[in-house]
Protein backbone atom coordinates (compact mmCIF):
# COMPACT_ATOMS: atom_id res chain seq x y z
CA UNK A 1 0.00 0.00 0.00
CA UNK A 2 2.54 2.44 0.84
CA UNK A 3 4.59 1.75 -2.57
CA UNK A 4 1.24 2.85 -4.15
CA UNK A 5 0.99 6.32 -2.15
CA UNK A 6 4.43 6.60 -3.19
CA UNK A 7 4.04 6.13 -6.69
CA UNK A 8 1.01 8.31 -6.99
CA UNK A 9 2.99 11.35 -4.86
CA UNK A 10 5.75 11.21 -7.38
CA UNK A 11 4.06 10.72 -10.20
CA UNK A 12 1.75 13.68 -9.32
CA UNK A 13 4.45 16.26 -8.17
CA UNK A 14 7.13 15.17 -10.22
CA UNK A 15 5.64 15.56 -13.31
CA UNK A 16 6.15 18.84 -15.43
CA UNK A 17 2.17 19.11 -16.44
CA UNK A 18 1.92 18.18 -12.30
CA UNK A 19 -0.38 21.12 -10.54
CA UNK A 20 2.70 22.19 -8.63
CA UNK A 21 4.58 22.50 -11.66
CA UNK A 22 1.84 24.74 -13.35
CA UNK A 23 1.56 26.62 -10.38
CA UNK A 24 4.60 27.62 -9.82
CA UNK A 25 5.45 27.65 -13.78
CA UNK A 26 8.56 25.25 -13.12
CA UNK A 27 9.97 23.18 -15.50
CA UNK A 28 11.34 20.53 -13.12
CA UNK A 29 14.54 18.85 -14.53
CA UNK A 30 16.98 16.12 -13.59
CA UNK A 31 18.24 17.52 -10.89
CA UNK A 32 15.44 18.85 -9.16
CA UNK A 33 13.76 15.65 -9.91
CA UNK A 34 15.92 13.72 -8.09
CA UNK A 35 16.30 16.45 -5.02
CA UNK A 36 12.14 15.87 -4.73
CA UNK A 37 12.61 12.24 -4.76
CA UNK A 38 15.44 12.63 -1.87
CA UNK A 39 12.85 14.77 0.22
CA UNK A 40 10.02 12.55 -0.56
CA UNK A 41 11.80 9.32 -0.11
CA UNK A 42 12.88 10.58 3.46
CA UNK A 43 9.95 12.26 4.49
CA UNK A 44 7.67 8.74 3.87
CA UNK A 45 10.74 6.77 6.01
CA UNK A 46 10.05 9.03 9.28
CA UNK A 47 7.75 6.93 10.63
CA UNK A 48 9.37 3.77 9.84
CA UNK A 49 12.50 5.13 11.55
CA UNK A 50 10.83 6.13 14.37
CA UNK A 51 8.71 2.74 14.98
CA UNK A 52 11.68 1.02 14.86
CA UNK A 53 13.84 3.00 17.40
CA UNK A 54 11.18 2.56 19.47
CA UNK A 55 11.80 -1.10 20.08
CA UNK A 56 15.27 -0.56 20.56
CA UNK A 57 16.49 -1.90 23.96
CA UNK A 58 17.50 1.29 26.68
CA UNK A 59 20.27 0.06 27.82
CA UNK A 60 23.59 -0.32 26.52
CA UNK A 61 26.06 -1.76 28.70
CA UNK A 62 30.17 -2.16 28.57
CA UNK A 63 31.01 -6.00 28.24
CA UNK A 64 33.45 -4.88 30.39
CA UNK A 65 31.15 -4.60 33.56
CA UNK A 66 27.87 -6.64 32.31
CA UNK A 67 27.65 -9.57 34.36
CA UNK A 68 27.41 -13.37 33.18
CA UNK A 69 24.03 -14.07 31.83
CA UNK A 70 22.04 -16.80 33.99
CA UNK A 71 18.74 -18.36 33.30
CA UNK A 72 17.28 -16.64 35.34
CA UNK A 73 17.85 -13.64 32.96
CA UNK A 74 15.41 -15.26 30.34
CA UNK A 75 12.73 -15.09 32.79
CA UNK A 76 9.98 -12.67 31.92
CA UNK A 77 7.87 -11.45 28.65
CA UNK A 78 9.64 -10.35 25.90
CA UNK A 79 8.54 -8.30 22.93
CA UNK A 80 9.90 -9.32 19.79
CA UNK A 81 12.05 -6.53 17.71
CA UNK A 82 8.79 -5.96 15.30
CA UNK A 83 6.59 -5.86 18.05
CA UNK A 84 4.41 -8.58 17.01
CA UNK A 85 5.44 -11.54 18.64
CA UNK A 86 5.79 -12.22 22.12
CA UNK A 87 7.16 -14.87 24.96
CA UNK A 88 7.37 -15.32 28.18
CA UNK A 89 9.10 -17.37 29.72
CA UNK A 90 9.26 -19.04 33.26
CA UNK A 91 10.93 -21.36 35.17
CA UNK A 92 9.79 -25.35 35.17
CA UNK A 93 8.60 -27.55 37.79
CA UNK A 94 11.56 -29.67 37.96
CA UNK A 95 15.48 -27.38 38.35
CA UNK A 96 16.70 -26.43 34.97
CA UNK A 97 13.66 -26.90 33.35
CA UNK A 98 11.48 -23.96 31.57
CA UNK A 99 8.32 -23.26 30.10
CA UNK A 100 7.82 -21.17 27.43
CA UNK A 101 4.41 -19.34 26.18
CA UNK A 102 4.77 -17.44 22.56
CA UNK A 103 1.85 -15.39 21.50
CA UNK A 104 1.37 -14.03 17.72
CA UNK A 105 -1.22 -12.29 19.70
CA UNK A 106 -3.09 -15.29 19.91
CA UNK A 107 -1.47 -17.74 22.09
CA UNK A 108 0.39 -20.16 20.05
CA UNK A 109 1.63 -23.63 20.81
CA UNK A 110 4.85 -24.36 22.14
CA UNK A 111 5.95 -28.27 22.00
CA UNK A 112 9.15 -28.08 23.81
CA UNK A 113 11.23 -25.79 25.76
CA UNK A 114 14.90 -25.99 26.90
CA UNK A 115 17.80 -24.84 28.26
CA UNK A 116 21.43 -25.51 27.58
CA UNK A 117 24.75 -23.84 26.86
CA UNK A 118 26.72 -22.81 23.78
CA UNK A 119 30.31 -21.78 24.44
CA UNK A 120 29.44 -21.00 28.20
CA UNK A 121 26.06 -19.36 27.52
CA UNK A 122 23.29 -20.48 28.16
CA UNK A 123 20.97 -20.42 25.28
CA UNK A 124 16.83 -21.32 25.55
CA UNK A 125 15.38 -23.63 22.83
CA UNK A 126 11.83 -23.69 21.80
CA UNK A 127 9.60 -25.15 18.94
CA UNK A 128 6.33 -24.05 17.89
CA UNK A 129 4.03 -27.01 16.98
CA UNK A 130 0.87 -25.49 15.66
CA UNK A 131 -1.14 -24.11 12.51
CA UNK A 132 1.00 -21.95 10.47
CA UNK A 133 3.93 -22.76 12.77
CA UNK A 134 5.27 -26.77 11.79
CA UNK A 135 8.05 -27.41 14.10
CA UNK A 136 9.65 -23.76 13.69
CA UNK A 137 11.61 -23.21 16.32
CA UNK A 138 14.00 -20.46 18.21
CA UNK A 139 17.76 -20.16 19.72
CA UNK A 140 17.85 -17.25 21.71
CA UNK A 141 21.01 -16.55 23.72
CA UNK A 142 21.31 -13.28 26.92
CA UNK A 143 23.38 -10.89 25.24
CA UNK A 144 23.80 -9.04 28.73
CA UNK A 145 25.88 -6.11 27.60
CA UNK A 146 22.58 -4.99 25.57
CA UNK A 147 20.00 -6.74 27.54
CA UNK A 148 18.48 -8.79 24.65
CA UNK A 149 17.47 -12.18 23.17
CA UNK A 150 19.36 -12.44 20.23
CA UNK A 151 19.73 -15.50 17.92
CA UNK A 152 17.72 -16.83 15.40
CA UNK A 153 14.06 -18.22 13.91
CA UNK A 154 14.21 -21.10 12.04
CA UNK A 155 10.89 -22.36 9.96
CA UNK A 156 11.42 -26.03 8.42
CA UNK A 157 10.77 -24.55 4.87
CA UNK A 158 13.03 -21.74 5.02
CA UNK A 159 16.53 -20.10 6.05
CA UNK A 160 16.90 -18.67 9.92
CA UNK A 161 16.38 -15.63 10.49
CA UNK A 162 18.20 -13.38 12.70
CA UNK A 163 15.70 -11.79 15.14
CA UNK A 164 15.58 -9.89 18.94
CA UNK A 165 13.43 -9.99 21.81
CA UNK A 166 13.55 -6.67 24.32
CA UNK A 167 12.47 -7.42 28.11
CA UNK A 168 8.52 -5.86 27.81
CA UNK A 169 8.66 -4.29 31.09
CA UNK A 170 11.97 -2.35 29.90
CA UNK A 171 10.31 -1.02 26.64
Amino acid sequence: MPYIHARFIFSWCLNDYSPLAIVFGLRINGAMRRFSVFILLYLISIPLVAQQAALEPKYDISSSIAKLPKYSDFYGAWLRSDGIYRVEIEPGAVAGSVVARYFNPDPINVEAASFDEVGGQPRIEFILRDEGYPGSAYQLVFMAERRVLVGTYARPDSEPAQVYFVKQDEQ
